[in-house]
């Protein structure tokens, strides 16, 4: 198993005979691995950083490029992106897996306007949306969204009634390749694949 392992990562067999840098490169692919796979929420790549024998992104780069291939073809896959990384479940067996999870285009058009104004207002509150959407939000649209852990509540607002305020998360990055919120599509993009219809009407 040692041997296989290291063989896919592309370092020697014989961990008796690895010198001194390839010795701080095993350890360090199995300190990202251990972080990573032990936490429930994505990693950010400076904390990363700080564990590992040097504070080099290219270095922790191509640790990060050997754990994806590794994890290539499992059960779970190792992914990154230039903030965050985390392990999730491979799309080889998604299906086998179709009782616990939904798809994304299974989401009804009101909770993907909600998601997407969410996204481009955030932080904000359920009546906000309510106002750029231009019908009433049902609370069933926002616990969805919890549910797949793309937003969260980030806070109440100081106004009378103290609303909750909704913000997206690292997951939602992660699990939409982008690497930061400013990566975000344009609005005529949106409403090219049918989103944000009522956000048009209200701008």
């Amino acid at each position: 198993m040692k041997k296989n392992f290291l063989k896919k990562l592309g370092l020697k067999s014989n961990v008796r005979v690895l010198n001194n840098d390839a010795a701080a490169e095993f350890d360090d692919l199995h300190i990202i691995e251990a972080i990573v796979f032990a936490s429930r929420e994505p990693i950010h790549i400076d904390y990363l950083l700080t564990k590992i024998s040097k504070s080099d992104k290219s270095y922790l780069c191509e640790l990060m490029d050997k754990l994806r291939a590794y994890y290539d073809n499992r059960g779970v896959n190792f992914e990154y992106n230039d903030n965050y990384c985390v392990f999730k479940t491979s799309p080889m067996i998604k299906a086998a897996l179709v009782d616990e999870f939904e798809e994304t285009r299974d989401l009804s058009k009101a909770a993907k306007e909600t998601l997407a104004i969410i996204a481009y207002h955030q932080p904000t509150t359920r009546s906000e949306i309510e106002e750029i959407r231009g019908v009433s939000s049902s609370k069933g649209s926002l616990d969805v969204l919890l549910g797949y852990n793309w937003i969260e509540i980030s806070g109440k607002k100081d106004v009378p009634g103290r609303p909750l305020v909704y913000k997206t998360t690292k997951k939602f990055l992660l699990d939409f390749n982008l690497s930061d919120i400013n990566d975000l599509p344009n609005l005529s993009e949106l409403r090219r694949e049918g989103l944000l219809s009522a956000y048009e009407d209200s701008t």
